[in-house]
């Protein structure tokens, strides 16, 4: 899994994003899920009902080892008893059999140690026994800027400087 933090006013958009590996079929979809800040998962509450779909538009495992030019005499290879790219181990894992990229972005608005995971589903809404994994990012939050200040007084006998918040 990999992530992305850009701060905004106050705030942090985190984008968490992971590649859709072997063992999930049409139907399957998963759930972001986060720790707040601190802590572990809360694996019960999902941070956003959104179910993001593993096989959207029925995308998914038809990849460069597997097309039309993985069948090629370069995919299956140009010589006797050798069997090409796309039926080499390089084939057979997803840049060979095509990759879903799945995307959430999620606000933050405090500063913490984020984690970030996915549980997945199939179609029937029975939980996976494993998930793409999980990741942690260290969060912190601009603090706001100052209020401006005004001069109001200057004594020079106690060399006291006196200023207004605007």
């Amino acid at each position: 899994m990999i992530f992305v933090v850009r701060n905004i006013i106050m705030s942090a958009l985190i984008t968490v994003s992971f590649t859709v590996g072997f063992g999930c079929a049409v139907g399957d979809y998963v759930q972001l899920h986060g720790n707040s800040g601190s802590g572990a998962i809360d694996w019960e509450t999902p941070l956003t009902d959104h179910q993001f779909d593993l096989f959207p538009d029925g995308a998914g495992y038809y990849g460069y080892g597997h097309t039309p030019y993985g069948r090629t005499p370069y995919g299956r290879g140009q010589s006797i008893r050798t069997p090409g790219y796309g039926h080499l181990p390089c084939g057979h894992h997803p840049y060979g059999h095509g990759a879903v990229v799945i995307t959430a972005s999620t606000i933050v608005t405090m500063c913490g140690s984020y984690i970030f995971g996915f549980a997945a589903f199939d179609s029937a809404g029975n939980a996976h026994a494993g998930a793409p994994g999980e990741v942690t990012v260290a969060v912190h939050i601009a603090p706001p800027p100052p209020t401006p200040l005004t001069f109001n007084a200057y004594n020079q006998t106690t060399q006291n400087l006196t200023l207004d918040a605007a």
